[in-house]
């Protein structure tokens, strides 16, 4: 028996869309600043991160990546200025430290009730811990850039799900709705 192919399986959906928007003026926004594409990738990875059905999701999504890489940065920070004081850092002992500043990370995320915060807190200290290039005099304008960068992409995401197409709650978009009933009563 001969199948046939398909193609109305392959539908993008709307948030798909809206992704990569978000994406494409984060890019727009690298070209527009003094960004590299390096610093460019923390806002697309934060606009793909926190695109969400409705922009109330996108908001309570971004504002947890934002906290998450506030407090892993800072704690990140933390370790990196203090390890130059720590022998055999470098050598095997961050094998020791790293694990142990993620727990720091965890248990201050769920004591400030900021469960949703802890993988992206994690991530961010992670990053900067293993980071052999990060100097310290350079770690607080890292951590800093880190978390602007984030955030623009978490304000670009933010607000094209808000205004473009935005989700009505009944599973279609605004304006949709309305089309529809005025069909009916036609």
């Amino acid at each position: 028996m001969e199948k046939k192919f398909n193609l109305s399986k392959f539908k993008i959906g709307l948030r798909t869309i809206k992704t990569a928007v978000a994406v494409f003026l984060c890019l727009i926004l690298q070209l527009l600043l003094p960004m590299s594409m390096h610093d460019a990738f923390y806002a697309c990875i934060a606009a793909v991160v926190v695109m969400r059905e409705t922009a109330k999701e996108s908001l309570t999504s971004g504002t947890n990546r934002f906290l998450g890489t506030l407090i892993g940065g800072f704690i990140g920070f933390l370790l990196i200025n203090i390890r130059t004081g720590i022998p055999y850092y470098n050598e095997w002992l961050y094998i020791l430290l790293v694990p142990l500043g993620v727990l720091v990370c965890i248990y201050t995320c769920v004591h400030l009730k900021r469960e949703d915060t802890v993988v992206i807190c994690s991530v961010v200290f992670i990053g900067i811990a293993m980071d052999p290039t990060l100097n310290p005099k350079h770690t607080l304008s890292y951590v800093f850039y880190r978390v602007v960068l984030t955030s623009l992409g978490i304000v670009i995401a933010t607000l094209i799900n808000k205004y473009f197409f935005p989700y009505s709650g009944a599973g279609e978009i605004e304006g949709e709705q309305e089309d529809k009933q005025e069909d009916r009563s036609k």
